[in-house]
């Protein structure tokens, strides 16, 4: 008896394209839920209410005198103190100088002692070595080697070196810790090698307005890095920005600080975010009621409109980033607006999305308080627009087959 072979011709592709296409439209659905107001409200055991910094803010007002108060001098220190609180993300940064001083409003949700941080210190830096007339295993002056008055200044200083960079690196025990990274002008390398190499195997200090920090010398090693004694990542920070923001080369003191009321926009993210969408909503059915685009271009920018401003709402509100109720607002209309001008842009699209690229990013550098912000969170929004508008071509093509 002969059998008859079974033959199974079996197209596997188009079970795959079901497959994504309930995956992407299941993942679409749970980011819109997640993006909507109140949906915390449904769900029990997580959180997906917005983390809002409205009610979080605070202004204050610094005085500045100087030593030297002449203009370059006063102009250099005002510089460095826009780059430290800039750098750190204050939201709103004004700087003045009147009457020979210097006046800083800050008006933010930033810790306040790390703020005043900033300001407070000149963070002059110098590398020194031990003076030959002190005791410094003096049982009865026990902090005689953090004095800066026990040693003797080197042509070494902050000046020397390009930046500092701060990072974890592995001690002598195995364990990891975070050190500060002095590195070099490549012109100074030599130099300096040779000026480690008269103390090696001793102790020297880096001094900072006073309190040095020893570090004994490996001649052998080609990092110079001093330990950090904290791990608190926002002291880490305003430490890099302490040694990066520039020399300030007059000493200061802060005069007067004084708490001022935090004028800062609030909008209700209920009621926007309905508005929002009734507008949304109401502009592409007048797009497509007046025919001005093809009805495949109006669903496909419809729906990555949807999905990008869905997409950062719920990143958003899964990972409790802080944010404005005001920015999110003007961020949402001008998604809607570039994703209409992306997908519209056809031929020209490469043009507009470097127009977009170069504006945003000459807004981040050199914009100032919420406009940077904004400027940096639309760039997220423009590049996390381009890509819906790529997943949701190819989402209604494939849906169109079944």
């Amino acid at each position: 008896m002969k059998l008859t072979k079974l033959k199974l011709n079996l197209n596997v592709k188009p079970i795959l394209n079901y497959i994504l296409i309930i995956v992407l439209t299941a993942f679409l659905l749970a980011t819109v839920f997640i993006a909507l107001p109140l949906t915390e409200k449904f769900v029990s055991k997580t959180s997906y209410n917005l983390n809002i910094k409205d009610g979080t803010y605070w202004t204050q007002e610094f005085i500045v005198s100087t030593e030297a108060t002449d203009t370059k001098s006063l102009n250099n220190l005002r510089n460095i103190f826009y780059k430290r609180l800039k750098g750190f993300g204050v939201e709103e940064i004004s700087t003045y100088v009147e009457d020979d001083k210097i006046r800083i409003d800050v008006t933010t949700t930033k810790d306040k002692d790390l703020v005043k941080e900033l300001i407070a210190n000149k963070f002059e830096v110098k590398i020194v070595t031990r003076k030959s007339d002190v005791n410094f295993d003096d049982p009865n002056n026990t902090y005689a080697y953090m004095l800066g008055t026990n040693y003797d200044s080197t042509d070494w200083d902050r000046g020397d070196f390009r930046n500092v960079y701060i990072t974890k690196l592995r001690t002598s025990n195995g364990d990891y810790a975070n050190f500060a990274i002095f590195k070099l002008w490549p012109v100074s390398e030599e130099k300096f090698a040779k000026f480690l190499l008269q103390y090696n195997g001793q102790s020297i200090g880096i001094d900072i307005d006073g309190f040095v920090t020893p570090h004994v010398v490996d001649a052998t090693s080609n990092v110079f890095a001093v330990p950090i004694s904290t791990e608190n990542i926002q002291q880490i920070k305003v430490m890099s920005l302490l040694y990066n923001s520039g020399v300030a080369e007059t000493n200061f003191k802060i005069d007067s600080q004084t708490d001022l009321i935090a004028n800062v926009p609030t909008v209700n993210y209920i009621q926007a975010a309905l508005g929002i969408l009734i507008a949304l909503i109401v502009l592409y059915f007048y797009l497509f009621i007046s025919k001005s685009t093809s009805s495949n271009t109006l669903l496909k920018s419809l729906l990555a409109t949807t999905l990008a401003i869905s997409g950062y709402l719920a990143f958003l509100k899964i990972f409790q980033v802080p944010v404005d109720t005001f920015m999110l607002s003007i961020e949402a209309i001008l998604a809607i607006i570039v994703t209409r001008i992306i997908a519209e842009g056809k031929d020209s699209v490469f043009y507009i999305e470097l127009f977009l690229l170069i504006t945003l990013g000459s807004t981040i550098f050199l914009g100032n308080g919420f406009i940077s912000i904004i400027a940096q969170d639309m760039l997220i929004l423009t590049a996390l627009a381009k890509l819906c508008l790529v997943i949701s071509g190819w989402y209604i093509n494939k849906v169109k087959k079944i």
